[in-house]
């Protein structure tokens, strides 16, 4: 009797666990969804990225990534910060970067803007980038424009642009990279220019992980989408064609 008893109580409990587990899996899609905040790191670029947050590469980013669970968390700083808070791993991307070689980052397909061209420019004539070495050379705060160079320079890294060309105007640097548009209008009758680096594509950067690859996708995805939408055209406006995508095809 006893026996019996104890079957027809395990049956009862075998019938109820569908009922159970449905009612459990009930519960949880009826929970609201969290977002998942992304962290993204920028330098302050003027109307590209402004330190409160807003500008046209975050406005891109935000709308390419609209329609996933991210929740946009932006931290915009100066570039070296920037790059020091990526590879710390404090944020999950990099806005932006050119293309590179390395481990640590993972690049989307679509870039979101063309960097000008990297120039140096000195106020006496340069005999060659090699007449360079040992040279007291500067360039913006963690921009790290000495790699173009073939020889080792006394690299001087200044806080913003002008200070970089007043520190050239009165000799306290040999010579200064930087882009054509930052030379203030007093120099550029004045100053030599040797171009060291094209232009080049602009990537947000992501980390190299399956959430990172996973985020980068969907970036790319959120990007066509723009572009074949001809919002991406819109957004850019006056940029557009520097940005060097296609024209949208209507």
């Amino acid at each position: 009797m006893a026996q019996l008893l104890w079957r027809n109580h395990i049956t009862q409990h075998i019938a109820l666990l569908p009922v159970w587990l449905t009612l459990c899996l009930c519960t949880v899609l009826a929970l609201p969804l969290q977002a998942k905040t992304v962290t993204i790191a920028a330098g302050a670029w003027g109307d590209m990225t402004t330190t409160d947050g807003r500008g046209l590469y975050i406005q891109v980013l935000r709308e390419a990534l609209a329609g996933t669970d991210a929740e946009l968390n932006m931290r915009v700083t100066n570039w070296k910060r920037a790059k020091q808070m990526f590879y710390a791993n404090r944020a999950d991307v990099l806005l932006a970067d050119h293309r590179s070689n390395g481990n640590r980052q993972f690049f989307p397909r679509w870039h979101i803007d063309m960097d000008p061209p990297i120039v140096l420019f000195s106020l006496r004539p340069v005999a060659g980038l090699s007449a360079l070495q040992g040279k007291a050379v500067g360039w913006m705060l963690g921009y790290e424009f000495g790699q173009f160079l073939p020889v080792t320079v006394n690299g001087v890294e200044v806080s913003a642009e002008q200070f970089g060309f007043d520190m050239l105007e009165y000799g306290r640097l040999d010579a200064y990279v930087s882009y054509e548009d930052k030379v203030p209008a007093a120099l550029r009758a004045k100053v030599q220019r040797i171009e060291l680096m094209p232009a080049q594509p602009l990537y947000p950067v992501f980390q190299n992980t399956f959430a990172g690859r996973q985020l980068a996708a969907d970036f790319d995805r959120g990007m066509a989408r723009l572009y074949q939408s001809g919002r991406l055209e819109k957004l850019y406006a006056e940029y557009f064609q520097r940005a060097g995508f296609p024209a949208v095809q209507r």
